[in-house]
């Protein structure tokens, strides 16, 4: 579709524009908090339309609760749009999907299609439906971890992840900043360090594509990292 290869476009460029950025100023981006703010910005203020249709359903949601009754009244007066890009957004389906990670650092959601919400069981909730609302990006986003250029601990979990998410997606990114692309000899450790990965993952269902942001160095994408 037109809209998902655009918004995947977009996604890659705005991660070019991120890693120039983290290479010209590596103290904006000293740990983990601030790329996931920083990515959604420049994604925010760059996708077109800005927003999407939102339905908010009231499936799980508690209506003898005053709480839950006057917010779906005010969002039958509201808009009911939201950004196409969000951040920390948890997942469920009918079944409410259990025993797998359901929660994911950023999505965006294509032009024009509609987002399906839930509620908590008492108030408002951050729950969008799986089977019912397509990605154009789904992402996950890690820093340097113990002062290395070693990732592949911390990014296995996040790539199986990535691939065992059931529902719609464009396309699926693990994302690291790497604040040490050398190790203490001086070696880059990239490519061993993917090597690892893909032996300790082996293969998995889907497509996830790696980006690589190291402090110094060119950005560097892995396509399809275990299939």
């Amino acid at each position: 579709m037109p809209s998902v290869s655009g918004d995947i476009e977009l996604f890659e460029e705005v991660l070019h524009q991120l890693h120039h950025d983290f290479q010209n100023h590596p103290f904006h981006y000293g740990n983990e908090n601030p790329v996931m703010p920083e990515l959604y910005r420049q994604l925010r203020i760059r996708l077109s339309p800005e927003t999407v249709p939102l339905t908010y359903r009231q499936d799980h949601s508690n209506m003898d609760d005053w709480r839950n009754r006057e917010m779906f009244e005010r969002l039958e007066q509201e808009n009911q749009e939201i950004p196409r890009v969000r951040p920390e957004v948890r997942f469920y389906d009918d079944e409410i999907w259990g025993g797998t990670k359901t929660d994911f650092d950023l999505v965006v959601f294509p032009e024009k299609d509609e987002v399906v919400m839930q509620g908590k069981k008492e108030g408002i909730g951050n729950f969008v439906d799986i089977q019912r609302t397509q990605l154009s990006v789904l992402c996950e986003i890690k820093h340097s971890m113990n002062m290395s250029g070693q990732f592949r601990s911390g990014g296995e979990k996040d790539i199986q992840a990535l691939a065992e998410y059931p529902g719609d997606v464009g396309r699926r990114y693990f994302l690291f900043l790497d604040w040490w692309p050398q190790d203490g000899y001086g070696k880059v450790t990239f490519e061993k360090d993917i090597r690892q990965l893909k032996e300790r993952i082996g293969d998995v269902s889907s497509r996830v594509d790696v980006a690589y942001l190291p402090r110094t160095g060119d950005l560097k994408f892995v396509r399809g990292i275990c299939q």
